[in-house]
């Protein structure tokens, strides 16, 4: 697994006016080849992909949130029972587990009802920033205010 400085990652993610303190972060690795297989993988699609793969039953989630990097690169995977896959970055090239900050998770529902009223996009962070009094517990509303 690549290290990488949580300290950094959690004041970039304040910069970007969240709540660094309330956001999870997890270890996103590898799926077995069986199941890479079988899901959708287009490379440089990590939104697309990971909103098919749960819809066809890949994943149990869709995650939103940001690869642990410097800097940090908004991304979505999938969570199936307790553990984080990246169908996209595992199927394009050489991949190791990583760290990945999780924004919000959505059901099957949830995400097709968020994409509904996203013109069929998929949720990513634009998105979420978009509707923030609806994810007050990681997006700093106030501090987006006082931007404005």
């Amino acid at each position: 697994m690549t290290d990488v400085n949580l300290d950094e990652v959690r004041r970039q993610l304040t910069a970007l006016n969240y709540k660094a303190d309330k956001i999870r972060i997890v270890t996103v690795s590898a799926l077995d080849e069986a199941a890479l297989e079988s899901c959708t993988a287009t490379e440089g699609e990590c939104f697309y992909n990971s909103y098919m793969n749960v819809i066809y039953g890949k994943g149990d989630r869709y995650v939103l949130g940001y690869r642990c990097e410097d800097p940090i690169v908004d991304h979505a995977i999938i969570r199936k029972g307790d553990q984080y896959f990246d169908p996209t970055l595992q199927a394009n090239g050489e991949f190791s587990s990583y760290q990945y900050a999780i924004l919000t998770e959505f059901t099957v529902f949830d995400m097709m009802k968020h994409a509904k009223s996203n013109k069929d996009f998929p949720p990513d962070v634009d998105y979420l920033l978009s509707k923030a009094g609806k994810f007050k517990n990681v997006i700093d509303t106030d501090k987006l205010k006082n931007k404005s």
